[in-house]
Formats: structure tokens, sequence, C-alpha cells
């Protein structure tokens, strides 16, 4: 009885300690998956404030479990195994994964072109389904990449609507990423464009994360009447004229509304 009741005080006096390091470990994890370049020791240990000792063993131990991998070349952790297995667990048994899974490939085979769909986290996007085309007009090279928001057709829809307030936290002291020539990097210019692409419905990117491709997004609602998602189709930027623009629109407003409605959107 006596070891018993031992045991069960030494469980109350570690149980805390524990409980302290796996916040830190979802911490770091949080901090390596949205960071926007891969973080080193010291960023991480600078942004979090954990003690060097305890972040070491903390960073030593989601290497070895495959949630985080270290490149032993440039000094950095990127997501590792583990959570990409659990990120695809996740899209496959979400019912909104499934429909815009679905989406994307009927929009695909019926255009002939490589379609997306999106959704918004933070400044960037998040890409959840992909179904290529017969020409390849993508930089996304696999499900989970993220690009910033402001360079994708489908960031733009999504950015389209926040609130002028939820905009300015999201973008406060960020710096926007240039992906090409053509990537729009100023803050105020971005704001009139997504008013425009509240009105009108549609977004459009033209070169500004990959030279030599054109995009359009739609919106997706869900049964609250709330944009979760967006979905794209890209295409070579020598394709698009007045009348072929019109016609992308018209499908991926099409597509975006049968997703919408299967998701009970009336």
């Amino acid at each position: 009885m006596h070891n018993f009741k031992n045991n069960i005080e030494s469980d109350k006096k570690e149980q805390p300690l524990f409980v302290k390091s796996v916040a830190r470990a979802l911490e770091i994890i949080n901090y390596v998956v949205k960071s926007p370049k891969s973080p080193g020791f010291t960023m991480i240990q600078q942004a979090l404030d954990i003690p060097k000792s305890s972040l070491s063993y903390l960073m030593q131990e989601l290497v070895q479990q495959e949630y985080l991998q270290f490149d032993s070349d440039m000094k950095v952790y990127y997501p590792g195994l583990q959570l990409i297995r659990i990120g695809a667990s996740c899209i496959n048994t979400s019912n909104l994964s499934d429909e815009l899974w679905r989406g994307a490939k009927q929009l695909s085979e019926e255009l002939g072109e490589t379609a997306h769909a999106v959704i918004l986290e933070d400044r960037f996007v998040i890409f959840v389904a992909k179904c290529r085309g017969a020409t390849e007009v993508s930089a996304i090279s696999n499900i989970g990449f993220r690009l910033a928001a402001h360079a994708t057709a489908g960031g733009k829809m999504l950015l389209s609507s926040l609130t002028d307030e939820e905009l300015a936290r999201r973008f406060r002291d960020a710096e926007l990423e240039k992906y090409t020539e053509f990537t729009n990097t100023n803050y105020e210019e971005l704001k009139m464009e997504l008013r425009e692409i509240g009105k009108n419905g549609y977004a459009t990117d033209d070169q500004a994360n990959v030279a030599g491709g054109f995009c359009v997004a739609a919106p997706i609602y869900d049964k609250t009447g709330k944009m979760i998602a967006a979905i794209s189709v890209s295409v070579l930027v020598t394709k698009i004229t007045d009348e072929y623009l019109q016609f992308l629109i018209r499908k991926v407003q099409a597509a975006a509304k049968n997703v919408s409605i299967r998701l009970g959107k009336v």
C-alpha cells in the first residue's frame, strides 16, 4: 500500500512537467509548420523562448519520432513524414476534402487543364487537392504545399472575404514574397485588388507564382454561407483571350457552386 501511494504521489509530481513538455512539443511543431522559411535551432529557441537544454531534447525526440526532419547541411528543420502521414489521413477522412477533390477532378476533366483546391491559413494557402491536366502549369508538387496567398488566385479569393482589420493583423510586418517578376508585393495595391475580387466573385493570377501560368479561382462556401475554400484552374498564359477567360470564369464558378451545394449551401 505504501508503494502504491508513493507511485500516485510521484505521478502527480511528474504530470505537470509531462504536460509542459507536450505543450512545448506542440508549440515547436506548429512553429516549424507555419514558418515561412525553414527555421534553425536558434531561430526556434528565440521565437518560443524555450531553454536550450530542454529544446535540444525535444528536437531530438521529434526528429526521432519523424514529426520533424533535420537537414544537416542547411541546419534547418522541416515537417517530418509522420506529420505528412497524419495530414494525409485527415484529408482522406474529411467530407470537405472529398468534395474539394471531387470538384477539382471534375473541373480538370471537363477542361483538360490542371485544377486545384485550397484553404487559407493565416496569409498562406494550403493546397488540399490537385488534378493534373494535359498541360501541367503549376508550381505545386504535392498536397499540403503552401504558398503565399497574395500570389495565387485561390489565395486572393479567400483573402477577399476578410475584413480590413483581419487583413491588417495577418499581414502586419510581413514582407510579401516575390515568386516571379509579376508578383505584386505592394500591400495597398493588394487591398484594392481584393475589394474588386469580392465584388466580382472570382480571382485571377497572371504568372504571379509560376512564369507562363494563368489561374482563375472561385469561392466555395459551407452551409452557413462562410467562404471556406477556393477552387481554381491553371492554364498556359498564351491561351488567354478575352473570350477564353470569360469561359474559364463561368466554368470555375459553376464548379465552385456545385461543391458549395454538396456541402449544404442553399
